[in-house]
């Protein structure tokens, strides 16, 4: 699906496509549609999850359906008719096709626009990175990352835990911020983190806590922060955004920055070097983001030593 609008890196703004699963509205970043087709014929895969409407061919490629709404529970007439739209998403190395009911536009908003879950929806584990309110309607960020991978089975990238003595010091003592809106794959970074030995860490869930942070201990004597490692798409600012302020500032600029998302397309490559970003590493890739932070530190202090 080609976008029209052309965004530049670090402006906080993003792409929202908004569809309808029944009446409801649901958003999902432009950034990961490839394209919107008319419902296909699929065929049945045994032992598939309920909410797999089985596979179909899409120009000479075999692709898994997903039913949103049977899986929301909440199927529209044009989904329960044997109609509706398929959006084709592309992320974290998977490729497949989204059954929704409607299709509305795509919306240009700014990630401030968008809020954080509340703390009700987060208890509830609903899988919603985001609110955003486009014209008179209340739209539901969807957290795609998730509910692909449990729907489809795909397991979060992990790594084992490191013995004590195979730990070096330096993992241990340097601070490390990390901004993720989704409180899934924010708790699965944590459980990589701490297993290779990082024990310092600070957990925000958007830029903009990041950025109030870096502000708040900007004088400390030690400095803010060794390192921050932050997704790109998140409520209030991206971490695009985060990644210019930090190194448009010079009493920052040495502070590196790791993306770490499921958005590591070539234009993103682009867009995170064109804002300064230190390393770009893509979901699921633990063992990468591992040897990034690594390489990240080593080169601030000539100290850390990739174990």
């Amino acid at each position: 699906m080609a976008s029209t609008i052309l965004l530049e890196a670090g402006t906080n703004e993003m792409e929202l496509l908004v569809f309808k699963l029944g009446q409801t509205p649901f958003g999902i970043n432009v950034a990961k549609v490839r394209e919107v087709v008319q419902r296909q014929k699929t065929i049945y895969i045994p032992h598939a999850p309920a909410t797999v409407e089985g596979s179909f061919l899409l120009r000479d490629r075999v692709l898994t359906l997903v039913s949103l709404g049977r899986h929301f529970n909440m199927e529209g007439e044009e989904t329960r008719g044997g109609n509706g739209l398929i959006i084709i998403v592309e992320f974290n190395e998977i490729t497949c096709g989204v059954l929704v009911d409607h299709v509305e536009r795509i919306y240009r908003l700014r990630w401030d626009e968008i809020e954080a879950p509340s703390k009700y929806l987060l208890d509830m584990r609903v899988p919603v990175t985001g609110i955003a309110k486009v014209g008179k309607q209340i739209v539901l960020v969807a957290d795609f990352e998730t509910l692909v991978g449990e729907i489809l089975g795909v397991e979060s990238a992990g790594t084992m835990k490191m013995q004590e003595s195979d730990i070096p010091s330096e993992r241990k003592t340097s601070r490390i911020i990390l901004a993720d809106d989704s409180s899934i794959l924010r708790n699965n970074l944590v459980q990589i983190l701490t297993h290779a030995g990082f024990d310092n860490l600070t957990i925000c869930t958007d830029g903009q806590e990041v950025w109030d942070l870096i502000e708040k201990h900007r004088h400390d004597p030690e400095g803010p922060y060794d390192l921050v490692l932050t997704d790109i798409e998140m409520p209030r600012m991206d971490g695009l955004t985060l990644t210019r302020r930090i190194k448009e500032d010079p009493a920052l600029s040495k502070i590196p920055v790791v993306l770490f998302s499921s958005l590591i397309t070539e234009d993103n490559l682009r867009k995170g070097q064109s804002v300064g970003a230190d390393a770009q590493v893509s979901k699921p890739g633990s063992k990468g983001m591992i040897e990034s932070i690594d390489r990240c530190l080593k080169a601030r202090t000539g100290t850390v030593t990739v174990g």
